[in-house]
């Protein structure tokens, strides 16, 4: 079992129900009797044997034995731990350091306390001394240079819940047990998992992002106790850098190979390898980036060109983009800027700058707030600057298709048309180089972006034009990305076109454009299967779920809907609760509509149940993640489902 530091295992999950027994022996039998006790309790409680919790416990009885207070005072301390304890919020509001933590408690007492005997001076003096005494070595002092680790645990006070639940996740995957036998200390893991936490609302992000810190820290202590031919000195200096990381204290990890580099120009290369890894566990993504080109330049034997710092750009922007690590993608957008700086021509500029773009985009996808986003355009604009068309046409107007998919994606999540407007005026200036005569296959890529920003604004507009030239765009597209040529790119492709045309059909009182959205879809299901593309194939899964249902409303038979909750019943195969809980919600709130419908046909009450227990089901999950809007529209279906109920 980890023990879960910002949680409050040092002292909270170490007491819990086992402080009542003490309190009840401490009224007869004195303090040290009680903590003993409790102690004993522990020993017996196989889920409950972690060195953390002994050593907690043990440090509690020993402190209390060694201060040898009143034994009114005594008492006191004893009851105010059923109540005051610190947790997770606590280590983050003292900022992991013992004595803030104590003083926080102290405080918390005498805010919340309705027991005028624990608001006695003298038992907040001696509470708050025993909580600094206990804590200190759980918690040793933080450095300055650890303000940007304490600044983002912090604000993991936040993300409590997601927080726990990561190092769950730890523990389910016996990542604890691997760590633990490296020599990782459960303060360290929580630190890692604190800081990635703070820095994401996905849940599964989170854990990817802590899966490859855990792979770092295994590879620190490996390259740590690791014998080489560089000498006892660069031994020594890893071993003891391993040591300081096993703990967390990257700090003085870096220090210390900061000091080596000084005086170790043969083993140059082993302690920048260590540097970099450092770095990436401490989260200082400028550090790490200036520590690979430093690398780079290295391996050069001087300073390493252009296009060799632009295949270490690559290898980290394509790690973050497939492996969706968080770390990768913030290296890939640093060490652009510092490819960038490198860059002698206009060529280079361009391509840094193109480069830089798509690394922000990639991440900037991925998080709630648009400043990546923004970011993304502004170097696409600036790239733009660096490669005109005249000069260079073909680069300007892949440039100009990487700007109209930043627009869009941001169009995408603002409630005006502007940037989408912008994306597609983007998309054509592509096509003016990218014609299908020259390059067919990026013609029909960018068609088909085009498609994908119409159908945006269509959706917006009461119209039906900008829907019809969606449509029209995404069938150019698949002139050239045929299921022969691309067979995953034409499956995309008709995904697209089914939403369009499902958009259009639900605005329509006929059911040809719905019959056409299902056999798009069907047809994506030919290529998007579950075993090449999962994720995508439950998507997929979902829309003909939609169409279907849209059609079996307005159908009298009961055949449509029967195969929307077959299609709803396979997304959820892949878009499980576990893995991706919010759109799993989203299912569960499509099969309420499923059964709202069943109900029109045939007025029996179990559908109505059956609806409402769906859409608790997706409550729960959009509580949990404090998405409002999603919690307004579950409650939207409800009222449904009570006025439907009101007719019987």
């Amino acid at each position: 079992m980890v023990e879960k530091v910002v949680h409050g295992v040092n002292v909270a999950a170490c007491c819990g129900q086992l402080v009542t027994q003490a309190v009840d022996i401490a009224s007869t039998g004195g303090v040290a009797t009680a903590m003993s006790a409790t102690l004993s309790a522990l020993a017996l409680r196989p889920s409950a044997r972690t060195d953390m919790e002994r050593d907690c416990l043990t440090a509690l009885t020993n402190h209390l034995e060694a201060a040898a207070l009143h034994p009114n005072i005594e008492k006191q301390i004893v009851l105010m731990l059923d109540s005051f304890l610190p947790g997770r919020t606590d280590f983050a509001s003292g900022d992991m350091n013992a004595a803030s933590v104590a003083a926080h408690m102290r405080k918390r007492v005498q805010d919340e306390s309705n027991v005028p005997e624990y608001r006695e001076t003298a038992v907040l003096d001696a509470y708050e001394a025993l909580l600094r005494a206990t804590l200190s070595p759980l918690l040793p002092p933080r450095t300055q240079s650890e303000a940007n680790d304490a600044e983002l645990l912090a604000r993991s006070t936040q993300h409590d819940n997601k927080l726990s639940k990561l190092m769950d996740m730890v523990e389910a995957q016996g990542a604890d047990t691997r760590l633990h036998a490296a020599g990782i200390t459960p303060q360290a893991i929580t630190q890692l998992a604190a800081r990635i936490s703070a820095k994401t609302d996905d849940l599964g992000q989170a854990w990817r992002d802590l899966e490859n810190a855990m792979e770092i820290a295994v590879k620190v202590q490996a390259e740590g106790h690791m014998r080489s031919n560089h000498g006892d000195f660069v031994d020594t200096v890893l071993a003891r850098v391993a040591e300081l990381s096993a703990t967390g204290d990257y700090a003085s990890a870096n220090a210390a190979i900061d000091a080596a580099l000084e005086d170790a120009e043969a083993a140059k290369a082993r302690l920048l390898e260590s540097g970099v890894n450092i770095a990436k566990l401490a989260g200082d993504i400028e550090r790490a980036a200036r520590l690979l080109i430093a690398q780079a330049d290295h391996a050069a034997g001087g300073l390493a060109t252009f296009q060799a710092l632009r295949t270490l750009w690559k290898e980290y922007y394509e790690r973050g983009r497939d492996r969706g690590v968080t770390l990768d993608s913030e290296l890939a957008i640093a060490l652009a800027n510092h490819v960038h700086n490198r860059a002698t021509t206009s060529d280079e500029r361009g391509t840094a700058l193109n480069d830089l773009g798509a690394a922000l985009r990639t991440l900037g996808e991925r998080e709630s707030d648009t400043d990546r986003l923004d970011a993304a355009v502004t170097a696409y604009e600036n790239a733009l600057l660096q490669w005109t068309r005249d000069r260079v046409p073909l680069d300007w107007a892949m440039t100009q298709m990487n700007l109209g998919t930043a627009l869009k994606t941001l169009g995408e999540r603002e409630s005006g048309t502007d940037r989408l407007d912008a994306a597609v005026t983007a998309y054509e200036n592509a096509l003016l180089e990218r014609t299908r005569e020259k390059v067919p296959l990026d013609w029909a890529m960018t068609q088909n972006n085009l498609g994908a920003a119409l159908r945006t604004l269509g959706e917006r507009e009461s119209g039906t034009d900008r829907l019809d030239a969606a449509v029209t765009a995404f069938e150019n597209a698949l002139l050239e990305w045929t299921r022969e040529k691309a067979p995953l790119n034409w499956a995309t492709t008709q995904n697209n076109l089914g939403n369009a045309l499902q958009t259009l059909g639900e605005r329509e009182s006929g059911p040809d454009r719905l019959d056409a959205a299902v056999t798009a879809y069907e047809n994506a299901l030919l290529e998007r299967t579950r075993e090449k593309v999962p994720l995508q194939w439950a998507r997929t899964q979902n829309n003909l779920g939609a169409v279907l249902q849209t059609l079996g409303e307005r159908e009298s038979g009961p055949d449509r809907l029967d195969a929307a909750v077959t299609a709803y019943e396979n997304a959820l195969l892949e878009r499980t609760r576990e893995k991706v809980p919010l759109d799993w919600a989203m299912v569960q709130g499509n099969l309420a509509n499923v059964s709202i419908a069943f109900f029109g046909k045939t007025k029996d009450a179990s559908h109505l149940e059956q609806a409402r227990a769906y859409v608790n089901a997706a409550r729960e999950v959009y509580v949990d993640a404090g998405a409002d809007h999603y919690i307004g529209i579950t409650d939207r279906i409800l009222t449904k489902i009570a006025n439907r109920e009101a007719t019987l």
